[in-house]
């Protein structure tokens, strides 16, 4: 019964897409129910949409009560428009494109759009019923835009990307946190037949996004430089109007797309349930609706006409989104980036803004920033450090900049303070206006180093039955008991119906995370010694069988990051349903730990490294009789090495050693010597 269920589901979808494939430019789509119905197989997302329903609910609830008090003004949202495959040549005419479309937005969701005159004569068909307007507004965002997104996105101008990859490309539903706050619409090719999609129910508080394709965005001329720009009959912006409607909560008239009947609408007593879709440029009244004698309310911006035929929301529709705005976005928009940028600067960290030190072993640190002029200030900024520790000193070079440039901060006399972690905070004053800006880094001078190592469960494979348990544990138990700095985790299982598998890791502290859920189409297929990663790029609920790769897990692997490592580490891989079997192959675990950093252990006669700080180049001197060969090693702070090499021992040994296009960064050098060994830190300019 479930495979039967399952493949029919399938197949709907399939045979929507495609539908939707074969009928593009000639009729609407919108692919959001279908995208909703897959998200919402995850359960973080679940979760959030959950959370974002119940906190709409209660505002509906308050609003029927004649409960108005949390109303309040018009609520102004500010919006980013991202192009990822954009020419930065055609940016006056993107930002014009983008610009146009605020301006749809603006009119539509108030009811001051030119076209709505047109009701005047449609009316006579829905007696009673008026246009509704939403009490909210639009800005395309022009200050302080998040920094390093876009090298041309400059403050003071339009909050438009060009190039930049959204969300690392990821799929529904798309979120890129680097733009939390904004109301995101992202243009990009998604295929021929659909014209755009939304989450049904959307959130600005993750980088939300809606997405439209390349042809259905905007009302001016097209960029075609950029292959971007509106064309007919969806070229007046609506589309955008149909999808955002649907990221504040509004479904279609009919109700699901997968459920289009009679026997299910949007909810919404003031539009009249349809009972199919309406595609094309119908003339006013001549659809009945379910209910004679009601008209369908074809000019209904949710339904599916073409643009020029589609030009009102109703009272309960825009009731709804005042609640859901003003309950669910609101709270999540990021202030005052609608306001005019004023002259002035911004100062960001442009390397790394943690560094490991240690007393025993360090004299100094550097920490990188970027200092950048908005609206062509040109004040001198002086540049000054608190937070620093006792012992220490912060210098800058250089001192002071009257315009873009990079500042290096030098952290002296390590040797002489204590154990700890420090958070420093930079902070650039100008003269004579007194503007301040601020960022911190944190020094975490503790004499460790993060070493990553692998481990590999024992006693597998085992069979997963097709008519026995659903759970298979593999342990593997770890002796040290250190500080996590990552988890990552490699898995083989292969099944009959793969998305009958489910994988959750327990730390030893008990903490339980999701891995993977029921994801992939259905029937047979692996996960080819996938790698899950809380840093990947791809997401794992985003990918088809067999899954080959790393792939960002289900749940967030970083609530694992500073629990202790001892015990035991289980994987439990579950099969859902009894119907089907495979095998669990392998497991295996990377955990990079925080270990205390080796010193003199056996120490070195007249042992020196210079110069430090470097660039890439330094030299070792020790003296040594014993005739072993003298290895240096040389790695990176997550333990993986960049550099192995064997010298011949001499009593003075003098080596150079070069690093071929290594970073700028921290480096731990180990020299050995037989069992003589020693550990230092370098810093690579």
């Amino acid at each position: 019964m479930k495979r039967k269920i399952t493949i029919t589901k399938f197949l709907m979808f399939a045979l929507t897409l495609l539908m939707s494939y074969s009928s593009y430019a000639q009729q609407r789509t919108c692919a959001t129910d279908e995208y909703m119905a897959e998200a919402l197989k995850n359960p973080v997302y679940a979760a959030q949409y959950e959370a974002d329903q119940q906190k709409f609910q209660a505002e509906l609830a308050r609003r029927a009560n004649g409960d108005y008090s949390q109303r309040g003004s018009t609520i102004t949202i500010p919006v980013a428009v991202h192009f990822p495959s954009g020419n930065e040549a055609d940016r006056a005419c993107l930002v014009a494109l983008a610009q146009s479309q605020v301006d749809v937005l603006n009119a539509d969701y108030t009811a001051t759009n030119a076209d709505v005159v047109n009701w005047a004569a449609a009316s006579v068909f829905y007696p009673g019923l008026q246009p509704g307007a939403a009490n909210i507004s639009f800005c395309l965002a022009t200050s302080n835009h998040p920094e390093g997104i876009d090298p041309d996105l400059i403050e003071g101008e339009p909050a438009v990307t060009i190039g930049y990859n959204f969300a690392n490309g990821a799929g529904f539903p798309e979120q890129d946190a680097n733009w939390a706050g904004y109301m995101n619409f992202l243009i990009k090719d998604i295929g021929p037949g659909l014209l755009g999609y939304s989450p049904l129910g959307g959130n600005l508080t993750n980088g939300g996004a809606v997405v439209m394709n390349l042809e259905t965005f905007g009302t001016s001329s097209d960029c075609t430089g950029s292959n971007i720009g509106p064309q007919a009959p969806f070229n007046l912006g609506r589309t955008v109007t149909h999808e955002l409607g649907h990221f504040y909560s509004l479904g279609h008239p009919w109700g699901n797309d997968q459920n289009v009947s009679c026997a299910s609408d949007d909810g919404f007593a003031d539009t009249p349930n349809t009972g199919q879709q309406t595609y094309n440029c119908p003339t006013p009244g001549s659809l009945n609706a379910c209910s004679a004698p009601q008209k369908i309310l074809s000019m209904n911006y949710m339904d599916y006409v073409n643009d020029a035929c589609m030009y009102m929301f109703t009272p309960n529709q825009m009731s709804a989104v005042d609640a859901y705005v003003s309950s669910v976005i609101a709270p999540g928009i990021k202030p005052g980036v609608c306001e005019p940028a004023v002259p002035g600067f911004n100062i960001a960290s442009s390397g790394d803004d943690t560094i490991l030190s240690c007393p025993t072993t360090d004299n100094q640190v550097s920490f990188d920033f970027s200092y950048s002029t908005v609206m062509g200030f040109n004040e001198t900024t002086t540049f000054t450090a608190t937070g620093v520790p006792a012992g220490a000193t912060a210098t800058f070079s250089p001192a002071n900049l009257n315009s873009d440039g990079n500042v290096t901060m030098t952290i002296n006399n390590i040797n002489l303070t204590a154990e700890g972690d420090y958070t420093i905070t930079v902070t650039g004053t100008s003269t004579p206006s007194n503007v301040t800006e601020s960022v911190d880094v944190v020094l975490e001078n503790n004499c460790v180093e993060t070493v990553c190592d692998d481990y590999v469960a024992t006693g597998l494979p085992v069979v997963i039955s097709a008519s026995g348990s659903n759970d298979y544990t593999s342990t593997i138990t770890i002796t040290d008991d250190l500080p996590v700095e990552d988890v990552n985790v490699t898995v083989n299982i292969d099944h009959d119906w793969i998305r009958d598998i489910r994988v959750t890791l327990t730390s030893p502290n008990g903490t339980e995370v999701i891995l993977t859920n029921n994801i992939g189409l259905d029937g047979a297929g692996e996960y080819l010694n996938t790698i899950f990663d809380q840093e990947a790029s791809l997401a794992i609920e985003d990918q088809v069988s067999p899954f080959s790769g790393t792939f960002t897990p289900l749940e967030d692997l970083s609530v694992i990051y500073g629990e202790m490592s001892a015990g035991d580490w289980v994987l439990t891989v579950t099969d859902l349903f009894n119907i089907d079997g495979g095998n669990f192959n392998a497991f295996e675990l990377e955990l990079c730990l925080e270990s205390p950093l080796s010193v003199d252990e056996f120490g070195f006669e007249d042992f020196a490294i210079f110069p430090n700080p470097n660039e890439g180049e330094f030299t070792i001197k020790l003296n040594s009789n014993s005739g072993n060969a003298i290895n240096v090693d040389v790695y990176d702070i997550r333990g993986r090495n960049i550099y192995n090499n064997s010298y011949n021992n001499g009593f003075n040994f003098n080596q150079t050693v070069k690093l071929n296009n290594v970073q700028s960064g921290l480096y731990l050098v180990s020299i050995s010597d037989g069992d003589k060994n020693i550990t230092r830190k370098i810093v690579v300019e």
